[in-house]
């Protein structure tokens, strides 16, 4: 993948650097104190957000502060969604407040509509399964001004798909996995990669884990393949399983 989708990233980071005296320098931003630079890492397929202290003009070494994965299935939607991640990350870690913004309404929740089966879909059907996250969804989305849906399947869906695979329940995990199986099976090229991300994330490195899973997917062998292969992915590369919220026990 190349990085046509930088100047996206920028752009929607541009507001932010212009309301906090950031000035570009190359690929640099920089203000009174701070530095902050935006690259993406092919190799890993990641974004990074990268900061700096700034003393007497002289630029300090640069510490990546956050990471967003961002693959070939991605656009320049989703690049947007990369510079308001690494914006909100920016702001908590100078401490700079946000402006706030007149809300008239809640964030509506997503809709699985037509024949399309794409990222809503998923999320819809996981809302369905996990009720108990609509209100987060309503308030991160109302926050954020959009979905950040990578952001949110791997800090709340993770999390409860683990739960319930840890659960015991037979009916319940089959429910949950036949769902996967049929948006992993009818879906786009997107969120079928972001069925397998999500999966090998709760899944980790926990063999009963596994096999709570896989014992529901006899039908659906390619899954059982990308998730496996996902996982040791995941195991080689550090940063990518803190970005998925992938946990090695």
């Amino acid at each position: 993948m190349d990085n046509r989708y930088y100047d996206n990233v920028i752009a929607e980071m541009t507001p932010f650097f212009e309301e906090n005296g950031f000035k570009a320098d190359g690929d640099i931003f920089k203000s009174d104190t701070k530095a902050l630079k935006v690259e993406y890492n092919e190799t890993k397929q990641l974004y990074n957000l990268l900061a700096a202290d700034l003393e007497e003009g002289k630029v300090g070494e640069f510490s990546i502060i956050t990471s967003y994965l961002f693959d070939d299935s991605q656009n320049a939607k989703d690049a947007a969604a990369v510079g308001i991640d690494f914006v909100d990350t920016a702001r908590k870690a100078m401490g700079i407040k946000a402006k706030k913004k007149s809300v008239t309404g809640e964030a509506d929740l997503p809709v699985a509509t037509g024949s399309a089966v794409n990222v809503s879909t998923l999320a819809s059907k996981l809302l369905a399964h996990y009720p108990n996250l609509k209100e987060t969804y309503r308030a991160e989305t109302s926050a954020k001004g959009k979905f950040l849906y990578l952001d949110f399947f791997t800090r709340y869906f993770v999390p409860e798909i683990r739960a319930t695979l840890d659960g015991g329940n037979k009916k319940a995990t089959k429910k949950l996995i036949d769902t996967l199986i049929n948006v992993f099976v009818t879906g786009d090229k997107a969120v079928s990669t972001l069925v397998v991300a999500v999966l090998a994330a709760a899944i980790g490195t926990n063999v009963d884990r596994f096999k709570a899973a896989t014992a529901h997917m006899d039908e659906c062998q390619p899954l059982i393949t990308s998730v496996n292969q996902q996982i040791d992915l995941l195991i080689r590369n550090k940063k990518f399983a803190k970005a998925m919220n992938f946990k090695a026990e």
